[in-house]
């Protein structure tokens, strides 16, 4: 089957409505491609995976998802609780993190995804196994490798590899540790598409935004070019930034990388 990688949500920090938000959407970080006859592949549980559950809601038969997530912060996880399959008995829903300071993945989860915060505590979710990420996966025909990037508290970036290789850098900091800038070159190095967080503008980032794990337009480019990859697209909005200022970031990013494009909600591309 052809393998279609689809952006579910690409906003930053928290999720956004209104006419400003209209072309790029307003929900948070969420991927998703369907590698097998009703199994999803799917890399982060934010707002955005609303989406996806809006998609499967539409076709008969059982479902199983195998969710990646980068880290465990607000905005990449608070789709899971109202994702409708993690309590459905006959739906299969794994879920793979990073340990995070001491924390296992089901501990993280755990500590938020209960009451008052919620009213049905994770291991109450019939259909959710949760475990550790693995150093590489096989899910259905595609390869899942990843690293660890620069934002706070473990993250990681992801590396999917099918017919093409997209490479999902939705949370860093470049500049912020150099080595791991390199690493993260070579880990994109070839790859058709890089996903790199521009969530903000480099006076943004000098002035008042060092350190909080985000990167800008001028880092994601510079960041493209020195890997060669074939198409870069800016995402990780910031949930301050209108369509027509994200234009902007996108036309100042062209600049200095010429395919560049900025995710929005539905973006699809081939895998």
């Amino acid at each position: 089957m052809t393998l279609t990688f689809t952006v579910g949500g690409c906003r930053g920090s928290m999720c956004v409505s209104g006419n400003h938000y209209r072309r790029y959407g307003g929900n948070t970080t969420c991927y998703f491609v369907e590698v097998e006859p009703g199994h999803y592949l799917v890399i982060d549980a934010g707002t955005g995976l609303r989406n996806l559950q809006d998609e499967v809601r539409q076709r008969p038969g059982p479902k199983r998802f195998t969710v990646l997530l980068t880290h465990y912060h607000w905005d990449h996880i608070q789709g899971l609780p109202t994702f409708g399959a993690v309590y459905d008995p006959s739906t299969r829903v794994d879920i793979y993190g990073p340990p995070c300071e001491g924390k296992t993945p089901n501990d993280a989860l755990g500590d938020v995804m209960k009451p008052p915060w919620w009213p049905v505590p994770v291991d109450k979710a019939v259909g959710v196994n949760i475990h550790i990420l693995e150093e590489t996966m096989k899910v259905g025909p595609v390869r899942v490798s990843h690293m660890h990037v620069s934002h706070p508290q473990t993250t990681v970036a992801y590396k999917l590899e099918a017919d093409k290789t997209i490479v999902i850098a939705t949370d860093h900091e470049s500049g912020d540790h150099p080595e791991i800038d390199r690493a993260l070159v070579e880990f994109a190095s070839g790859a058709d598409i890089l996903f790199h967080d521009a969530q903000y503008t480099p006076d943004e980032h000098s002035s008042s935004k060092k350190g909080w794990g985000h990167s800008d337009w001028e880092q994601a480019a510079k960041m493209a070019a020195a890997a060669g990859v074939g198409r870069l697209i800016i995402t990780s909005h910031d949930p301050d930034r209108s369509d027509d200022e994200v234009d902007v970031l996108r036309a100042e990013a062209r600049r200095l990388f010429t395919p560049v494009d900025a995710a929005y909600e539905g973006m699809t591309l081939p895998l």
